[in-house]
This record gives structure tokens, C-alpha cells and sequence, in this order.
């Protein structure tokens, strides 16, 4: 599948996921429904996995990538949690409103770990309107 239709879908199943889960958390806690949730897309990766094939050399490239799969999974974990803790306290729409500059911090963060310079007068241009526009809605 063509990654702008994986990308684009994923937005539109991202806003399924806060709108469901602002409902979810009226009935039960965070930490319960994050547990559940983990487990169940953990079942479903360990399938997934289950079917891919064999890579060479995993033990290798699994060590090289062990730093980065550390520091992925555990702002996964952390961002999970402060994600849907703020969808129960601030609401899905406001929430989601707020975490769309998490493409700045992409940029950033990749800038730094690859070293390479991705910024340009556009980026920056975009990155202050999404910034100026959460300003606006959180201060309405």
C-alpha cells in the first residue's frame, strides 16, 4: 500500500481512537483501558510478527537498533498514558488540538538524531502557525 494512503488513514483512524477513547474513559480508568489496550495490540503484533519473514543477521541489526527501540517504546508508553490522561481531563477535540504540533518536535528530534538540517523557511513558517493556532485555542 502506498504510504500517503497508510499516512492519511492513519490520521482518520487516530481521530476514531481519541473520539472512542474520550467515551471509554467516563466508565473506566486510564491505567485499566491503557492496560487492556496494550495487551490486545500486543496480541495482535506478536501475529503479525508471527507471519513476516525471516530477516538475516536479526541478532545483529536487533542489537544496533536496541537503543532506539528502548527510547521508542518508552515514549510510546509515556505518551499513551499523557495522551489519553489528557483526553479524559481536557476532552478529545482539545486535546488532539493541542498534540498536532507533535510534527515540530518530529523535525527536531530527527534533526538531532540523524544530524541532518530539515529545516527550512516553510517548516518554520508552518511550525509557528501550528503553534500560534494552539495558543489560540487553548487561550478560547
Amino acid at each position: 500500500m502506498n504510504w500517503l494512503a497508510m499516512a492519511i488513514l492513519t490520521s482518520v483512524l487516530w481521530g476514531l481512537c481519541y473520539a472512542s477513547t474520550e467515551q471509554i474513559v467516563k466508565h473506566i480508568n486510564v491505567k485499566t483501558y491503557l492496560a487492556i489496550s496494550s495487551f490486545i495490540c500486543c496480541i495482535g503484533f506478536c501475529i503479525f510478527a508471527y507471519f513476516e519473514p525471516s530477516q538475516k543477521d536479526f541478532n545483529e541489526k536487533f542489537l544496533k537498533a536496541l537503543p532506539w527501540i528502548a527510547i521508542s517504546i518508552v515514549s510510546s508508553f509515556l505518551g499513551s498514558f499523557c495522551s489519553t490522561y489528557a483526553i479524559k481531563h481536557g476532552g478529545a477535540s482539545l486535546s488532539a488540538v493541542i498534540e498536532i504540533s507533535y510534527p515540530v518536535w518530529v523535525v527536531l528530534f530527527t534533526s538531532i538524531f540523524s544530524w541532518q538540517n530539515n529545516f527550512s523557511t516553510n517548516l518554520f513558517l508552518g511550525g509557528s502557525l501550528i503553534f500560534l493556532g494552539t495558543v489560540l485555542v487553548i487561550r478560547s
